[in-house]
């Protein structure tokens, strides 16, 4: 296992136990430190099958999406400074994932956007993304709505992106691939986690 791996690794488990801290006497976690992002690899290797470039295809517009949909709370007033600060992490890991992804179908000399034809998808539980129309409503809502219908969304697409984790790990090839799907599984869980915490009623 190479270091960048096993310091992403770290930095998972860290968001995990960070995530579980304090359930058994109801305190919050302490969520006001932003996550360090999860360092950039130093490649793939060139073996590789189409589970796991459809894998980087999607999950380089999950996290596109995602970054748009955490931006919100940057620009929305008097939510939780955690939140904002576990907005801003998110923002810097998924960014820095995207970056490696990127890379390594470029290194294939494979496209960034996979087919535009929703069944070929099918296998992956569909495109994991998150209905544009409901982000266009979630910006125009503010204060506890605005916080109550981010974390419904968020939440929705954070599982969706543990979904075509789960079948990168099950289809994929790709070393690097496979572990970066399995730092997602835990990081997105753990954010989860965390965002049901800060906002009352998840």
């Amino acid at each position: 296992m190479d270091t960048a791996v096993k310091l992403a690794l770290v930095l998972v488990a860290g968001l995990v136990a960070l995530a579980g801290c304090g359930a058994g006497d109801g305190s919050p976690p302490n969520a006001g430190a932003p996550i360090s992002p999860v360092p950039q690899s130093a490649g793939a290797s060139a073996e590789y099958n189409d589970a796991d470039v459809m894998f980087l295809q999607m999950m380089i517009a999950h996290n596109n999406q995602g970054v748009e949909i955490v931006k919100l709370v940057k620009a929305k007033q008097g939510q939780k400074q955690e939140l904002t600060n576990l907005a801003a992490a998110i923002e810097a890991t998924q960014q820095t994932e995207t970056t490696d992804m990127r890379n390594w179908l470029k290194a294939w000399g494979k496209p960034e956007t996979g087919s535009a034809d929703p069944h070929a998808h099918h296998h992956h539980g569909g495109d994991g993304l998150t209905d544009k129309g409901l982000l266009e409503a979630l910006s125009k809502k503010d204060g506890a709505e605005f916080g109550l219908d981010f974390a419904d969304i968020f939440v929705a697409h954070q599982h969706n992106g543990v979904a075509l984790a789960r079948t990168e790990l099950k289809d994929g090839k790709n070393p690097e691939a496979k572990a970066l799907a399995q730092r997602i599984m835990d990081s997105r869980t753990g954010e989860v986690q965390q965002i049901r915490t800060l906002v009352p009623g998840q």
